[in-house]
Formats: structure tokens, C-alpha cells, sequence
């Protein structure tokens, strides 16, 4: 029997008034097409002929976005953070799917996401960010369906985030008067070691809470950062370590005071070890934990914090505002960009410079007014 070759194929009449064109495709296969014309059975040969010839040619196949998305996160998300994939298989299961995963994957279309998007606002008043984080996981989803095969194009690679009227929350870093009365309203507090560190270090909650002794170097001062502690979505009181924000470690040598300071949370661990004796349980050997060496807990922070800082008269300042003063404070008192963005474990120098463009204004400023002095006195 002669092998047929892929792309080639053949045409026969069926009836007066009905054509039939087969070709073969990828493993010998064979697919058969129709019309009521050798015109109409012929465009559509020839039509196949070269998407088989440029290699652009996509089988015909039942499968929905739902199954697709199934199929996506069970086999292509097993490399990511266990928090970024617990998110994935949230917004896949609330969203994605009762929205848009009945339709065909090949019958997908522009217009059904950008609906799809539109209604996640206007109908589900879904915030910002969730609504960007769902596109990313179906545009993720999508552009792998591309490169296996079986679709032609992406669809949401046109679609738009719709926009929001919502202003961004502003920084709000504490000014120099601040910090003092700040200093001043944690001493004695539970959490003051906790609070120091974040103001002076510019690290990040989750970061503190999963720091480890092991990242402490005492004869450098050099600190070093390569996860953090993070509850898991969906598992009720279930922590687990995760890489950095980034993915990146990063080092950075912490002032005098910093490694005194953490000196003395040592002295305090080893205090209630003997204090609470078998109680006592720090076997993750984190930094910052409660009198039995459980870690602390995001709630617990925020409750404590905001009930500091609305004693001051500054209800509106969040906790993440300790690491923009410290970003603020640092730019302000000479030290330089790359630094200050290495510290605090920015992507680039350039993200550091726009986010704390006030500070780069005021510090460009006064270098103008030191240049000016220089060139008066030649």
C-alpha cells in the first residue's frame, strides 16, 4: 500500500452535488474535509497543505479551558512557590473557570476574555490586583497552550487589565520627629526588638518573620537573606519558608546597633528556654518568635503595630512604611542608590530611584547647592 506523506492529499466527488478532500497529517493520520463544490473542498485542501508546510497547522481537538487550565496547573506549576501556586489554583477555581472554562480552548477569543475581564470588575468587583493576578495565570496557561500546539494564538495577548479609578495607597514614611517619639512608644514593648530591626534594616514582614540565626554572621554584621515565612492559602494555621519576593538572595551589613540589639534577642531566647524548659520549642531556630518559640504571626503584628501608631496620632501609617523610612532615611543621610536597593532587595536600581523619586529630588538639590559652593569659592 503506497505511505502517504504529510500534506498530501487527494480530492474525489461523493455525489452531484457534495466533494470530498482527505490529506495526511502528523503519524499517518488522516483528515477529511467537505463542500459542495471541488472549488470550496480544494481552497480548504490547499489551505491545510500549507499550514502543514510551515509547520502552523493545529488538530482539531474537544478540549474546554477549564480542562486546559486543569491540565496547565497540575503539570506546568510544580517549580513555582507554594503560595504563588495555591493563589493559582484559587483564581482558577473561583474565576477562570466558572467564567470562561465551558468554552471550547480552540474557540477561545479575544472577545470572550476581554469580556471575561470586564465582568471580574464591573459584576464581581474584584480588586485590582486580583483582577491583574487572574489575567497572568490564564495568560500564563494560554501562551503554554501555544507552544504545545493547540491553539494558534493567544488570546489574551491583546486583552486589557481594565482600569481603575482607585488611587495607589501612598508611602507614608516617618520623619525624623517620628522615628524618635516611635522609638520612645516600643520601648518595653513586646515586640520593640521586632520593630527596631524593621525601621533600621528596611527588611520586609515576612522576611523578619522567617529570618533564622543561621543568616546572622556576628564577626561581619553581614546578614544574609534567602527565604521567608509565609502562611499557606487554603491551609487553615499551615506556615511554610518560600523564596524571596525577587527569587534572589541578597547580603547586607547591618550598623552597630542592629547586631547589639539582636545580641540581646538572643539572650532573651535563651532566657525563656530556661525559663519555660521542655515548653519551649524554637526548632525552625527562627530570630523573632513568642516567649515557646513559635513564630509570629502577620495578625498579631499588625494588631500591635497599628495600636502603637494610633497612640501616636498616626493611624494611617502601615507597617510596610518602616521600610520606606528606612529607604527614605538611608538616601537622606548620604548613602547611595545601589546600596540602599540592595538592602532592601529590589529588582533594579532604576525601581529604587522611582519609587523614592522624592528623596532623589531633594538629594540632587543639595548636591547642586554643594557644586555651587565649590564653584564660588575657586
Amino acid at each position: 500500500m503506497k505511505r502517504r506523506f504529510n500534506g498530501e492529499g487527494n480530492i474525489r466527488k461523493r455525489s452531484e452535488h457534495s466533494w470530498e478532500a482527505s490529506v495526511a497529517i502528523e503519524g499517518g493520520e488522516r483528515i477529511y474535509l467537505y463542500g459542495a463544490s471541488q472549488k470550496e473542498v480544494k481552497e480548504k485542501l490547499q489551505k491545510i497543505q500549507s499550514e502543514i508546510a510551515s509547520g502552523t497547522y493545529i488538530a482539531d481537538n474537544d478540549m474546554t479551558v477549564g480542562e486546559w487550565m486543569d491540565e496547565w496547573y497540575e503539570c506546568f506549576t510544580t517549580g513555582v512557590k507554594a503560595s504563588s501556586r495555591a493563589r493559582y489554583e484559587q483564581d482558577i477555581r473561583i474565576h477562570i473557570k466558572p467564567g470562561i472554562g465551558h468554552i471550547n480552548l480552540q474557540d477561545l477569543k479575544l472577545l470572550h476574555v476581554q469580556r471575561f475581564l470586564n465582568q471580574c470588575k464591573d459584576k464581581k468587583n474584584l480588586a485590582q490586583k486580583t483582577l491583574k493576578n487572574i489575567y497572568l495565570v490564564l495568560n500564563k496557561a494560554l501562551k503554554k497552550a501555544q507552544s504545545q500546539g493547540l491553539i494558534r494564538q493567544n488570546p489574551c495577548g491583546e486583552a486589557e487589565i481594565p482600569s481603575y479609578d482607585t488611587p495607589q495607597k501612598e508611602m507614608r514614611p516617618l520623619k525624623d520627629a517620628e522615628v524618635s517619639q516611635f522609638l520612645k512608644q516600643i520601648s518595653g514593648h513586646p515586640d520593640e526588638i521586632f520593630l527596631y530591626i524593621a525601621l533600621f534594616t528596611g527588611m520586609r514582614e515576612s522576611e523578619l518573620i522567617g529570618l533564622t540565626w543561621d543568616c546572622i554572621d556576628w564577626d561581619t554584621s553581614n546578614i544574609h537573606l534567602y527565604r521567608q515565612l509565609k502562611p499557606v492559602k487554603g491551609r487553615k494555621d499551615t506556615w511554610a519558608f518560600t523564596t524571596l519576593k525577587n527569587k534572589q538572595s541578597r547580603d547586607f551589613i547591618a550598623p552597630p546597633s542592629v547586631i547589639c540589639i539582636l545580641k540581646k534577642q538572643k539572650l532573651r531566647q535563651t532566657e525563656w528556654k530556661l525559663q519555660y524548659g521542655t515548653a519551649y520549642n524554637n526548632d525552625l531556630n527562627l530570630v523573632f518568635t513568642n516567649p515557646l518559640g513559635k513564630h509570629l504571626t502577620s495578625v498579631t503584628i499588625y494588631n500591635h503595630f497599628k495600636a502603637i501608631v494610633t497612640e501616636m496620632g498616626l493611624p494611617e501609617v502601615r507597617f510596610h512604611d518602616l521600610r520606606h523610612t528606612y529607604a527614605t532615611l538611608a538616601l537622606q543621610n548620604g548613602v547611595d542608590v545601589k546600596t540602599v536597593s540592595n538592602n532592601l532587595g529590589h529588582a533594579t536600581v532604576a525601581f529604587t530611584m522611582d519609587k523614592y523619586v522624592h528623596v532623589s529630588m531633594t538629594m540632587q538639590k543639595d548636591c547642586v547647592s554643594k557644586m555651587e559652593s565649590f564653584i564660588a569659592s575657586l
